[in-house]
C-alpha cells in the first residue's frame, strides 16, 4: 500500500462537493450584485432668483400721431442669475449584507472541512502504512517459519521416501513371483478357454448349418404347396352368386408321384356349393405337384390346404 492511496469514490465526492458549493457561491454573488445596483443620478438646477418678467403694453385706442418724440436710451435687462450646481452625491459603500456574512461564513467552514478532511485522510494513510508495515512484519516472521518446517518435513520425507523405497522393492519381488504365477495359471486357463470356444464354434457353425438346410427344405416345401394349392386353385368353379371370400380346409392324402388318394373336409366355408367346387377341383388337378425327395414328401404326403376365392 502507497501513501498516494485514495479509498474508492473520494475522488468522485470531492470534485462533487466543489462544484456544488461553486454554484452556490455564483447564484449568492449575482443576488448581491442585483439587490445593490443604484440609480441613476439626476442632475437638478437650482436657481437663486426668478428673473424679473418684462411688462405687457396695454393696448389703447389709436390717437392721432403725436410729433415724433425723441427717443430715449432704454437701460440693459438684468442678467439672469446664474444656476448653482450642486454636487454629485458620492454613494457611501453599503454595509457588507446578511448574503455576505453568510458566504464568507459558508467558504470558511468550506476549508475549515477541507482542512479536517485531509487531516484526516492524512491520518488514515499513516494508520495504513503502519498496519501495512505491521502485517509485512507479521509475513515475513511467519514465511521464516514456515521454511524451517519445510526443511524439518524434507527431512523426514527423505527417511520417509528412503523406508518407501525398500518397502517399494520387496513388495516389487513379492508381485513378480505373484505375477508369474498368475501369467501360468492365466495361459492355462486360456487354452482351454480357446478350446471350448473352439468346440464351441464348431457346434455352432453344425447348428448353423442344419438350420440352414432346414430353412432351404422348408421354403422348398413351402414352393410345393404354393404348387398344390395354385394348380387346384385354377380349376375351381365359382358357384353363381358367390359373394364373401370364405375359407374352406381340405385334408389332401396323396401317393408319391402325385397321385390323389384321398380328399376330406376338414373346415366348411359355410358355402356348400363353394366347397363341392373346390373338391372336384383338387381331383381335376391330380397329379399335383411333389418333391422327389422322400423325406420332403413326406410332410406332404398328408396336409391340409386352406382354400379361398381370392386369394
Amino acid at each position: 500500500m502507497t501513501d498516494n492511496y485514495l479509498e474508492p469514490g473520494r475522488l468522485t465526492s470531492g470534485l462533487l462537493a466543489v462544484a456544488v458549493h461553486a454554484l452556490f457561491i455564483a447564484v449568492l454573488v449575482f443576488g448581491i450584485r442585483w439587490q445593490q445596483r443604484l440609480p441613476d443620478p439626476v442632475v437638478v438646477e437650482l436657481w437663486q432668483e426668478i428673473p424679473p418678467l418684462k411688462p405687457q403694453p396695454i393696448a389703447r385706442p389709436p390717437e392721432p400721431p403725436p410729433p415724433p418724440p425723441t427717443p430715449k436710451p432704454q437701460p440693459p435687462p438684468p442678467e439672469p442669475p446664474k444656476p448653482v450646481l450642486q454636487p454629485k452625491p458620492v454613494p457611501t459603500p453599503a454595509a457588507p449584507s446578511k448574503a455576505d456574512i453568510e458566504l464568507k461564513e459558508k467558504q470558511r467552514k468550506l476549508k475549515e472541512q477541507k482542512a479536517a478532511e485531509e487531516a484526516q485522510r492524512l491520518e488514515e494513510l499513516r494508520q495504513k502504512e503502519e498496519a501495512r508495515k505491521e502485517a509485512e512484519a507479521r509475513r515475513r516472521e511467519e514465511q521464516l517459519r514456515q521454511e524451517e518446517l519445510k526443511k524439518q518435513e524434507e527431512a523426514r520425507r527423505k527417511e520417509e521416501e528412503k523406508r518407501h523405497e525398500e518397502a517399494r522393492r520387496t513388495e516389487e519381488l513379492r508381485m513378480e513371483k505373484e505375477a508369474e504365477a498368475r501369467r501360468v495359471a492365466i495361459l492355462d486357463e486360456q487354452q482351454k478357454l480357446a478350446q471350448e470356444v473352439k468346440a464351441r464354434a464348431e457346434e455352432e457353425a453344425r447348428k448353423r448349418a442344419v438350420a440352414e438346410a432346414a430353412a432351404a427344405k422348408q421354403r422348398q416345401l413351402q414352393q410345393y404347396i404354393l404348387g398344390i394349392k395354385k394348380k387346384v386353385t385354377a380349376r375351381v368353379v365359382l358357384p353363381p352368386g358367390m359373394t364373401g371370400n370364405p375359407e374352406a380346409v381340405y385334408s389332401v392324402t396323396l401317393l408319391p408321384g402325385g397321385e390323389v388318394l384321398d380328399v376330406k373336409l376338414v373346415k366348411s366355408s359355410g358355402v356348400p356349393a363353394y366347397d363341392a367346387a373346390v373338391e372336384r377341383a383338387i381331383h381335376a388337378a391330380d397329379p399335383l405337384p411333389v418333391p422327389s425327395d422322400p423325406d420332403m414328401f413326406q410332410q406332404l404326403r398328408q396336409a391340409n390346404y386352406k382354400f379361398r376365392p381370392i386369394e
